[in-house]
Formats: C-alpha cells, sequence, structure tokens
C-alpha cells in the first residue's frame, strides 16, 4: 500500500477576500480546505507534502513593470 501524500495544493482568494485559502488534495481521493497563512493548520498537513506535490496558486499577480 502507498503512503498518504497530497498531490496537489490549489491557493486562493474567496470572493476577492485577504485572507488566502488552499485546497489539498490527497492521493487517497480525500480533499481538505485550509487558511494558507494559518501555520497551524499548515503544519498538521506538511508531512505529507513533497516534490511530487503541484502547487497551482490563483491569486492575483503583479505585473513585472510593477516592481
Amino acid at each position: 500500500m502507498f503512503a498518504k501524500h497530497i498531490l496537489a495544493v490549489r491557493i486562493y482568494f474567496i470572493n476577492g477576500g485577504y485572507t488566502p485559502m488552499a485546497d489539498l488534495k490527497f492521493s487517497d481521493g480525500v480533499m481538505e480546505t485550509i487558511e494558507w497563512t494559518n501555520v497551524k493548520q499548515r503544519k498538521e498537513f506538511s508531512q505529507y507534502i513533497n516534490g511530487y506535490t503541484l502547487f497551482y496558486d490563483e491569486r492575483p499577480k503583479r505585473n513585472f513593470n510593477e516592481w
């Protein structure tokens, strides 16, 4: 049997909010939603993230010229 791990992390804002949320998709089909900036929540799941985990950051980005 394979060890449980997170296949993908989707980071996004809900309705223009300021707190980034994250959907964590596990290898066994389970999905959890956490506040991405909440260290206690993220630490609980960090053991399941590895080099094969895909990250989809859907938060708005600044144009390179604005930096």
